[in-house]
């Protein structure tokens, strides 16, 4: 018997022994009715013989019934237990079986009757346990009517010879039923327990599947970390000599090593998004801005890039205010004029924002590129999903442009429609909620930012376990007019602010560290020792939801790697005392 065989069997004992007490009680019960009638009627002495069997083993059975529930789903697979059953019901059904050859004589023929209905009932009721058990009907039924329907058929009494065979006709009937309903009940068992093993092999492919997306996670997250760390490093030696060449030979060079420092840059951002969605820290501030400045900085982003491949950029805010996150708004408009610039190689890309019926501004952007075939257009919203790339060119991005644009729009509750002909272009459309003119606080702040002023004699403590890290860290702030402390952990901190004699002004920070120490630990420990709220500043390379949300509760400002050197100075300068700035 295989393995499946074994649990049907299993499942067919279990549910019998659940009915089993029913069975049991019942049995008795109507044993005690029957010796109750027939008291004053019979020898009392053989009346108590027969009723005291019927209980003892009721007893008997009763006991076994609950060692079985007792027992745990291991013990319960013993075949031995359905054997148990049987016997107790066949030990039952003899001693039912008896009640003829000790009483029988003894009774005139309307009793006799009515003993008979007695049994019948019973039988009917054992073929309800048979549709469960097959076994526990036939050990029950076949001794408890086959020796009453012989006394009645050898009786030579016409009506107790019909009754019995009556009772054997009964008798076939209802094993024809009880066999009928342990087919069916087979059948059903069957169809469960198999859907109960889809469900526990679904369960187990989905465990393995979010196994294996966990390992992916931590696989990029390590992965983003690790590369995140030189790659900062790189940006900003890059930043440090371009400040200090003016040959415009080597100028150039540099300039075509911070474009491909960029472009890296670029791909880890896309990451560091879905990351920050994945972690539910992006937050949506709406306020009522015009969207001419909006649109003119994403026009100059890509104007250059278009123009290289030939492609006319229209770009037409009309008069527009929306009510939104526009910062948000401008992450989405980037990502689809970045895909519409890389997957469209003639003609034109325009972005344009009309009025619907209702008022409210309508954002255009529309290409006349490859378009997106209508098998595509649900995988092209998913993350890592390209068209056209199957040589993965880096310059193409990730594949996560539209699934942050998916996401974005479904947290600023935008909706997008996206509709493309193969061959002709695509167009996306977004209803944005309209603003008030009169509640415009004036432009956008520009992306463009002046120099950063020199920080002379300011201490900045610096705490990274990457020495290339430190180093280009040191260059940068150096070149800024700060004193820089160098660590690679809250340790290595104290003992460079003791070196020094010199208590940090600013504290930035990476935040994975080496023995398990935490960038937020490290602050921690500085701050406790000077007894002061230092501000400070973590900088880091993880991408982790988790570790993003931690960051974030602690409500310390983060950069992440790599750092736009501009960027940097821009926080430096607004964390340092303002009494320390010097005309640059």
């Amino acid at each position: 018997m295989d393995d499946f065989e074994q649990k049907i069997r299993a499942e067919k004992i279990r549910l019998i022994y659940h009915q089993g007490p029913v069975l049991v009680f019942g049995s008795t019960f109507c044993a005690l009715m029957v010796a109750s009638f027939l008291w004053g009627s019979l020898p009392k002495s053989g009346l108590l013989l027969w009723f005291g069997a019927i209980s003892l083993t009721s007893i008997l059975r009763y006991l076994i019934i609950r060692a079985y529930r007792r027992s745990d789903d291991a013990a319960r697979q013993d075949p031995a237990w359905g054997q148990l059953f049987w016997l107790g019901t066949l030990v039952a059904g003899v001693i039912w079986g008896m009640w003829p050859l000790m009483f029988y004589s003894l009774y005139n023929t309307e009793f006799l009757l009515l003993i008979s209905t007695i049994f019948a009932g019973m039988v009917a009721v054992s073929a309800a346990s048979g549709g469960i058990y097959l076994p526990a009907f036939l050990s029950f039924s076949v001794p408890l009517i086959v020796p009453l329907a012989i006394a009645h058929l050898m009786s030579k009494t016409d009506t107790l010879v019909l009754t019995g065979g009556l009772l054997m006709m009964f008798l076939a009937v209802n094993y024809f039923l009880a066999t009928r309903g342990n087919r069916q009940n087979e059948a059903l068992l069957r169809a469960q327990l198999r859907n109960r093993e889809l469900m526990e092999s679904l369960e187990e492919e989905k465990a393995i599947a979010e196994r294996a997306v966990v390992a992916k996670s931590r696989f990029l997250a390590a992965a983003s970390h690790d590369l995140r760390q030189p790659l900062h490093a790189i940006g900003l030696f890059l930043s440090a000599l371009r400040r200090r060449e003016s040959n415009p030979e080597q100028l150039s060079i540099i300039n075509e090593m911070s474009q491909s420092a960029d472009a890296l840059n670029g791909l880890f951002n896309s990451l560091l998004d879905v990351s920050r969605l994945d972690a539910e820290i992006i937050d949506f501030n709406p306020e009522h801005h015009a969207l001419v400045d909006l649109f003119d900085r994403v026009r100059s982003t890509f104007i250059q890039q278009a123009e290289s491949k030939g492609l006319e950029l229209e770009v037409n805010a009309s008069s527009s205010v929306v009510y939104t996150d526009t910062i948000l708004l401008e992450r989405i408009l980037r990502n689809l004029v970045s895909n519409a610039v890389q997957y469209t190689d003639s003609g034109r890309i325009s972005l344009v924002c009309m009025t619907d019926t209702d008022g409210n501004p309508v954002i255009t952007l529309s290409d006349t590129g490859s378009g997106i075939p209508l098998s595509e257009r649900d995988d092209v919203f998913s993350e890592y999903h390209q068209l056209n790339n199957p040589e993965r060119d880096r310059s193409k991005g990730l594949g996560l442009g539209l699934a942050i644009v998916r996401r974005l729009c479904e947290l600023m509750d935008v909706p997008l429609i996206m509709e493309s002909t193969v061959g002709v272009g695509t167009s996306f459309r977004l209803t944005v909620p309209a603003g008030d003119p009169e509640k415009v606080n004036g432009t956008i702040e520009s992306l463009a930012r002046d120099e950063p002023p020199q920080r002379s004699g300011s201490v900045v403590l610096v705490i990274d376990d990457e020495k290339a890290v430190l180093q280009s860290m040191r260059t940068t702030l150096e070149d800024c007019g700060c004193v820089v402390l160098l660590a690679e952990s809250a340790r290595d901190a104290l003992k460079s602010m003791s070196v020094a004699d010199q208590v940090p002004d600013l504290v930035l920070s990476d935040y994975r560290l080496r023995n398990e120490e935490s960038g937020l630990d490290a602050i921690s420990v500085v701050r406790e020792s000077i007894d002061k709220e230092v501000p400070a500043v973590i900088i880091t390379g993880d991408t982790s939801p988790s570790r993003l949300k931690e960051i974030d509760a602690s409500g310390i400002p983060v950069l992440h790697k790599p750092v736009d050197t501009a960027d940097l100075l821009d926080l430096v300068g607004k964390l340092l005392p303002k009494s320390r700035i010097l005309a640059a």
